[in-house]
C-alpha cells in the first residue's frame, strides 16, 4: 500500500476511535447522573419511612401522616 492510504486509514481509525470514546464518556456521565438521582431518592425514602415508623409509635390513630420529603415524588428516568 502507498503512504497516502496508510495515512487515510490511520486518520479514519482516529475519527472512529474518537467518536467511540466521546460516546462512552457521554453515556458514563448520564449513568453517573442517574445513579446520583436514584441514591438521593433512596436516601429520602429511608428518611420518609423512618418518619412514618416514628409517627406510628408516637401518635394515635386518626392523626394525619407526615408529608413526604421535598423531592421524593420527583420523576426519575
Amino acid at each position: 500500500m502507498t503512504e497516502g492510504i496508510w495515512i487515510a486509514l490511520i486518520g479514519a481509525g482516529g475519527i472512529i476511535g474518537g467518536g467511540l470514546i466521546t460516546a462512552f464518556i457521554t453515556w458514563a456521565n448520564r449513568l453517573s447522573s442517574r445513579i446520583q438521582r436514584l441514591e438521593r431518592r433512596d436516601k429520602l425514602s429511608w428518611l420518609y419511612i423512618r418518619s412514618l415508623i416514628d409517627h406510628a409509635y408516637k401518635h394515635a390513630p386518626g392523626v394525619p401522616l407526615p408529608e413526604p420529603p421535598e423531592g421524593w415524588l420527583d420523576e426519575t428516568d
